[in-house]
């Protein structure tokens, strides 16, 4: 990170915006921070121990890399463990802004209506595009009679005989 990326991080709105993950470039500084604090250790302790005696100074140098090479691993691991968690966290965030939940049932409701409103405006455009068949009109029910009933000979002759007087 250079000279103009601190002065670009401490102009914008990034650090007031939470829309933008700067713990990453953070953990990057971090990291190249404690690698130059293993080595101005390792640098002075040789000095330091070689300044009281040789044999402080041999011991001195199994100290530098017993110390210092646990120091840069376990430097290593933590630097990588938070980047993996802000990473995955990352992926995490923009899974959950894909997936919306509704926030109440009122939203729900008016979700669902939006959608019959579509739909009934689809199909009043697609009934308009569409050309109506002719029906034929309607026929109208006949009406109900009473059962025809059937008349006896004797009966018939009765009004022959009654028509003719």
């Amino acid at each position: 990170m250079t000279l103009d990326d601190l002065k670009k991080l401490a102009t914008s709105g990034t650090i007031f915006n939470l829309d933008r993950m700067i713990a990453p470039k953070i953990i990057k500084m971090l990291y190249l921070l404690g690698l130059g604090t293993i080595a101005i250790w390792a640098i002075r302790h040789l000095f330091g121990t070689f300044g009281q005696s040789f044999a402080d100074g041999i011991w001195g140098l199994l100290e530098i890399g017993v110390i210092g090479l646990g120091s840069f691993v376990l430097l290593r691991v933590i630097c990588e463990t938070l980047l993996v968690f802000f990473k995955k966290n990352e992926e995490h965030v923009t899974l959950a802004a894909s997936v919306r939940p509704a926030t109440s049932i009122f939203d729900d409701v008016k979700d669902a209506l939006e959608e019959l409103a579509e739909d009934d405006v689809e199909f009043e455009e697609q009934k308009a595009i569409e050309p109506t068949p002719k029906k034929a009109p309607a026929k109208k029910p006949a009406a109900k009679r009473a059962p025809a009933r059937k008349r006896t000979t004797a009966a018939r002759s009765r009004t022959t005989k009654a028509k003719s007087e």
